[in-house]
């Protein structure tokens, strides 16, 4: 009788599981060689989410109370990373460097990510030079809003205006 119950109450509870792994996936299911390579390379990750993304399947996730999303391939290659940055005191010397010595220093950096990819990593910042502000008088005078790439060694390696 006993083992009966013990057998049930974990019957329930891997069924529990199952269904909040499911929920947490938001519908995509990931295939099995993608889902046992993301919990390879982020063990303790705490899965929020499984996504289609334009490259294949994104992950999106914590991992030492940062929110975080990893993109693989369908047959499980790991295709880049990113992580949102605090501040650019997150960011290398050589990166927080350029940046100071470009033209861009006296922006406001709106957003910051570290994106990893296999051929390195990058530092995306969204900037502006009008402190984010949302204001109705938002677009009007010489607003100039960019994203400003820069490798790990400081190189300003792409501009686009947003």
């Amino acid at each position: 009788m006993k083992n009966s119950i013990i057998k049930t109450a974990l019957i329930l509870m891997v069924s529990g599981f199952t269904i909040n792994a499911n929920a947490a996936t938001g519908g995509v299911k990931a295939p099995e060689q993608v889902t046992a390579e993301f919990t390879a390379r982020y063990p303790g990750a705490v899965l929020k989410d499984w996504k289609m993304d334009k490259a294949g399947y994104k992950a999106e996730f914590k991992l030492n109370h940062k929110k975080q999303t990893a993109v693989y391939a369908a047959d499980g290659t790991w295709l880049k990373s990113s992580i949102k940055l605090s501040g650019t005191k997150d960011m290398p010397l050589a990166v927080k460097t350029a940046l100071r010595n470009s033209k861009y220093a006296s922006f406001y950096e709106d957003e910051i990510k570290k994106v990893t990819t296999q051929n390195g990593t990058l530092y995306v910042l969204t900037i502006d030079n009008h402190s984010g502000s949302t204001m109705a008088t938002e677009g009007y005078g010489n607003w100039e809003d960019y994203q400003v790439t820069f490798d790990s060694n400081g190189l300003l390696t792409s501009v686009k205006e947003l």
